[in-house]
């Protein structure tokens, strides 16, 4: 269940752009640095956290400032006129350094950029920006973390670029008693460069979009998959986990799949990275 906001450990960091470099042709790395992330709980895996956009002048509205827990903030972002509010995002704390007070935000380049791609690829030393993320001092380290396998030796990752992020810090932390069947859509096959070598325990399917719809290379893959392979880790059960995340609107897709195959649904977490349909307000 989501942890309601007065419980959250979550607060806002002010962070400053220490360099940027471009990864591959879809990806940025914008580099954060401020003492306050000595604080910033070193998870990593698929850890969602949320940033806040500067407007034009790469400025913040005065209700928003470094140290608000996360229900303080938001109230006062809700507050402000639509107009004035930041634009909000979620991705994926790729890369946390808290000795060095620095983390890496892996940005995709979508096509066209919304808002947060335009920032990235805008960004240099200097600029600032609002980072919600969990506090150590707070408690829960693990906030925001959705990859929960349990007891699982056998599990299924799936996804497009927008999660490669999260992918390569699942990837990183499983113990070599797992093994893992990886399959993974890429406009461009440049952008693999995100990720780190794959031990040979486990599987890696690399599936192009080819022109198609984002989402698409990847469901028929896991539909594939599951053919083969659905009715056998149906009766792993907590022996099986699966992570499965795209385009929202392809999301029940994913989860409909696996459980047409007798997949216990506490197995598998799905869930939506972006979405086809523009939008350019938080």
């Amino acid at each position: 269940m989501p942890v309601p906001f007065l419980q959250s450990p979550n607060v806002l960091f002010e962070t400053v752009v220490q360099g940027t470099r471009r990864l591959s042709p879809g990806f940025v790395r914008v580099t954060l640095g401020d003492p306050s992330l000595a604080d910033f709980a070193p998870y990593e895996q698929d850890q969602r956290i949320k940033i806040l956009l500067p407007d034009s002048d790469g400025a913040y509205p005065s209700g928003l400032r470094g140290g608000q827990p996360e229900h303080e903030w938001r109230r006062a972002w809700r507050a402000l006129p639509a107009a004035e509010r930041p634009v909000m995002r979620s991705y994926t704390a790729h890369r946390v350094r808290p000795d060095q007070h620095e983390i890496d935000l892996d940005v995709f380049i979508h096509d066209p950029a919304g808002p947060a791609s335009r920032w990235a690829l805008g960004a240099s030393a200097g600029d600032h920006l609002l980072v919600s993320g969990p506090d150590l001092p707070r408690g829960d380290r693990t906030h925001g973390v959705q990859w929960a396998p349990g007891t699982a030796t056998t599990v299924l990752l799936a996804a497009d670029e927008t999660a490669f992020p999260a992918v390569d810090g699942i990837l990183r932390s499983l113990g070599e008693e797992i093994r893992a069947h990886v399959i993974l859509e890429v406009g461009d096959p440049a952008d693999l460069a995100l990720l780190q070598p794959l031990p040979e325990r486990h599987v890696l399917e690399i599936h192009e979009r080819g022109g198609r719809v984002g989402g698409d290379a990847v469901v028929d893959a896991v539909e594939r998959w599951l053919r083969a392979h659905g009715a056998p880790v149906a009766t792993l059960g907590l022996g099986f986990a699966a992570w499965l995340v795209t385009e929202s609107t392809r999301v029940p897709l994913l989860r409909a799949a696996t459980t047409a195959h007798g997949i216990d649904p506490d197995r598998v977490h799905t869930q939506g990275y972006w979405n086809a349909r523009p939008r350019t307000t938080a």
